[in-house]
């Protein structure tokens, strides 16, 4: 009787010791695959974030109808100009499109009581805040565009007039406001408009106007 008692109890020293070996093994094998799961995870969601990320750079022209606005401008009418610059895209998901814009942009004003039409020169920097639509081919848009601009020519009826002239010397040479509009793409192309209220004074604190703009372009991306 002793001998079998002895031998159960090797036997049950023997069991428990493999039963804690197991359990020992079981933890050290388990916590190495759950760090490296969890390391995995994170670098797979870096990767598909900045993945989405896209780039694009292109040309944008179009034409301006301006005007001006405010006191004293009740005989003033709409004059036609160019606008054409450089732009650039940063496309994130979910259609978000931040786009700024450097552009070569005409406004001013023809004033119908003198049969004169004055054109300021501006360079233009626009920086587009877009949600975009992802509709088939077509995408839709809508934006809008706070902006700075600096005057560096004015002309009467196409002549460039000299520093000296009084016009030239009531001009306000920077402007600034914001522009709301619309648009899509499709392919490479988008086709924009946009409506800008100006928020400075564009000629002296005497004659208190401030531009306003409509403006349709069209633009190529790459």
């Amino acid at each position: 009787m002793k001998n079998r008692a002895g031998i159960i109890f090797i036997l049950f020293l023997v069991v428990f010791s493999r039963a804690g070996d197991v359990q020992a093994q079981s933890k050290v094998m388990f916590k190495p695959k759950a760090k490296a799961k969890t390391s995995c995870t994170v670098i797979r969601t870096k990767y598909t974030v900045s993945d989405q990320i896209e780039y694009r750079y292109g040309v944008v022209a179009g034409q301006n109808v301006a005007t001006i606005t405010g006191k004293r401008s009740d005989s003033q009418d709409v004059m036609t100009g160019l606008m054409a610059g450089l732009a650039a895209q940063v496309i994130w998901p979910k259609g978000f499109v931040f786009q700024p814009e450097v552009l070569f942009s005409k406004k001013g004003c023809m004033f119908t009581d003198l049969g004169l039409t004055y054109a300021i020169d501006y360079v233009e920097v626009p920086v587009k805040a877009m949600y975009r639509l992802h509709l088939s081919r077509v995408q839709p848009f809508v934006f809008a565009a706070p902006y700075g601009a600096y005057a560096f020519r004015l002309t009467q009826d196409g002549d460039v007039l000299s520093d000296d002239d009084f016009y030239t010397n009531q001009i306000k040479k920077f402007d600034y406001g914001i522009s709301a509009g619309g648009g899509f793409d499709v392919w490479k192309i988008q086709i924009a408009f946009k409506y800008s209220w100006g928020f400075a004074r564009v000629i002296n604190d005497e004659f208190p106007v401030r531009s306003r703009v409509f403006s349709f372009s069209a633009g190529f991306f790459l």
